[in-house]
């Protein structure tokens, strides 16, 4: 529609809605939508878009006569951000990405990434799980679960260590259940090498929970401006429902953890589907607010 409209600059909103097969209700709506693109949120950012009675005005501020160009700061972000991930265990050299990255660093007078220095957050255990799992050798751990609330002995051949979003993870064969699993790192209370070695052939990083047990799929109605919540956990589908409300499908595996996640939500997210979970929410924060009155 916007091409369009930059053609003519102004036109009858029933002259528009015929064109593009919709009510004059529809076009509003979408046009309405519109008008809060930008570069940032103050309205001297957005495009010049409005409707006045039954007329439909347009037009590009002049920050789109040309295309916006990086601004130093932003150009070392990139640098930055590349080097850093660069720096992360299994991290792969992507040619075309080390190319770019290069063009822009001389650009900005930074010839050679390596003149930049970017230290990350790894936790002290992480090169010793490593060498671990290149020996594959037999560990003893101790493991909390959020879903029991307590911690339990484990033993494991590490296959892998490696971070996603914020946190770093162990993927181990538990030896107990002859099984592969994931831990978080952060949730190994503590671990010793049992001094035996057992050749595991390593395999790909399977997806979030497949193959785990238990699994429940659960849709929920969370309002669009709080998805951000789900940003670190894997989902299955995200549909909008309407302007207000997007219905996401995820994969659970404990009430425990559905609950914590309810609760952070508070009214901004209900569940949908299946329908023994809908009261979860409610009575998780009822049961929080009780504990409260108790203390």
């Amino acid at each position: 529609m916007l091409p369009w409209l930059r053609e003519r600059g102004t036109v009858s909103t029933h002259e528009m809605a015929a064109h593009f097969g919709v009510t004059v209700d529809e076009l509003v709506a979408d046009l309405t939508l519109a008008s809060l693109c930008g570069v940032s949120q103050d309205p001297r950012d957005l495009i010049d878009l409005f409707v006045d009675g039954d007329e439909v005005h347009f037009g590009l501020p002049k920050y789109f006569d040309r295309p916006l160009r990086l601004t130093v700061p932003e150009a070392f972000s990139l640098v930055v951000s590349v080097k850093a991930a660069a720096s992360l265990p299994g991290a792969g050299d992507d040619g075309a990405l080390s190319t770019a990255i290069d063009k822009i660093a001389r650009t900005i007078g930074a010839d050679r990434l390596d003149a930049v220095d970017v230290e990350l957050d790894v936790p002290d255990a992480v090169a010793d799980l490593r060498t671990a799992a290149e020996r594959c050798a037999v560990l003893d751990i101790d493991y909390w679960s959020p879903t029991t609330g307590a911690s339990a002995p484990r033993t494991i051949v590490v296959v892998e260590v490696f971070a996603e979003g914020p946190h770093w993870y162990v993927r181990a064969v538990d030896l107990e259940r002859d099984a592969e699993r994931t831990y978080r790192l952060d949730r190994i209370v503590s671990w010793s090498d049992t001094g035996r070695v057992e050749r595991r052939e390593p395999t790909p990083r399977r997806a979030w929970f497949e193959g785990a047990e238990d699994v429940r799929e659960v849709t929920l109605v969370i309002d669009a401006g709080w998805l951000w919540v789900l940003e670190q956990y894997p989902l299955i589908e995200s549909t909008p429902v309407d302007d207000a409300r997007v219905r996401v499908r995820l994969l659970v595996t404990s009430d425990r953890w559905l609950e914590r996640l309810l609760v952070r939500l508070g009214t901004h997210g209900r569940v949908e589907a299946p329908d023994a979970l809908r009261t979860l929410g409610p009575a998780a924060a009822a049961k929080v607010l009780a504990r409260y009155r108790r203390t």
